[in-house]
């Protein structure tokens, strides 16, 4: 693991938003940092995330150059090269659990502002209406899901008694929900109708429900990369105190939410049992809300 000298590194206990970073900025050479390329491409809720990364670096006075990787990676690769530290890759970012928190270090400002646990459904386009009767979580543990097999969000529907069927790559979700057995597909709100417009020969967006639950996407580095979680940790919360963060979030985000009426649904509440007791929930200006 190529990490910068710890002579360059900060105590941010030690130092007030305002204060500047000891080494960083025009003394130190710009250091490349490598985030996961998509195998989908570079989505509208994917950029925002590449940009706020980069503002945050800059605003923290560290030189540096985002890229994407070399080859696309599903998350569990980008997880497996980022903790092993094989220089393939300094950041990704990723729903946040106890063992990840355990294997890498994580950033705790919720990148999409808490977006990821508010989940509407997509359904097979010859039932759009699958869940218009569904008022209760009862109803729900009737409509067998479908989840990508490491996903946090898999082992959390389960443990609120859904059924939740899986596959190793994300074209063959798609296939479940379409020909069976699965017949509903929960998404984020800041992706679903990317998913949804490139498969539409096979599902819809159900108009009826949101699944919420207290989730936090965070940014990652390898364990002993302090100087880089530091920086993001420092440029993040001046975003977030300048307005700058959720002004990123209005301008790529909202515009993909909005369509949604998220507020307008039935809400049915879940239950995380793999949150960490340090996820920053006491923040509420971390957390996005509908209205």
């Amino acid at each position: 693991m190529n990490v910068p000298p710890l002579g360059r590194r900060i105590a941010l206990g030690a130092l007030g938003l305002g204060c500047a970073l000891p080494g960083w900025g025009g003394e130190a050479p710009p250091r490349t940092i490598h985030y996961p390329r998509s195998l989908r491409g570079l989505s509208e809720e994917r950029e925002y995330v590449v940009r706020l990364l980069g503002l945050a670096l800059t605003e923290a006075g560290f030189a540096h150059r985002l890229a994407p990787s070399r080859w696309p990676m599903v998350q569990t690769r980008a997880l497996r090269e980022l903790e092993e530290g094989t220089g393939s890759l300094q950041v990704t970012w990723t729903m946040t659990t106890p063992e990840r928190e355990a294997q890498l270090r994580p950033v705790r400002i919720p990148l999409y502002k808490g977006l990821y646990g508010w989940r509407v459904m997509l359904v097979s386009r010859r039932t759009p209406d699958l869940l218009a009767g569904v008022r209760h979580l009862d109803d729900l543990r009737k409509v067998p899901m479908v989840q990508g097999h490491d996903w946090p969000d898999t082992t959390l529907l389960r443990a609120n008694g859904l059924t939740v069927h899986t596959a190793q790559s994300f074209e063959a979700l798609f296939r479940l929900l379409d020909t069976g057995p699965a017949q509903a597909f929960p998404r984020s709100v800041a992706e679903v109708a990317w998913d949804q417009e490139r498969h539409q020969d096979r599902c819809v967006i159900d108009p009826h429900l949101v699944l919420s639950y207290p989730a936090a996407i965070y940014a990652f580095v390898h364990r002993e990369d302090a100087e880089l979680a530091e920086a993001l940790t420092l440029g993040l919360n001046r975003l977030v105190a300048s307005g700058r963060m959720d002004r990123l979030f209005q301008q790529h985000v909202k515009p993909l939410v909005a369509p949604l009426k998220v507020a307008q649904r039935r809400v049915i509440e879940l239950h995380n049992p793999h949150l960490p007791a340090d996820t920053p929930l006491h923040r509420r200006e971390l957390w996005w809300r509908p209205t």
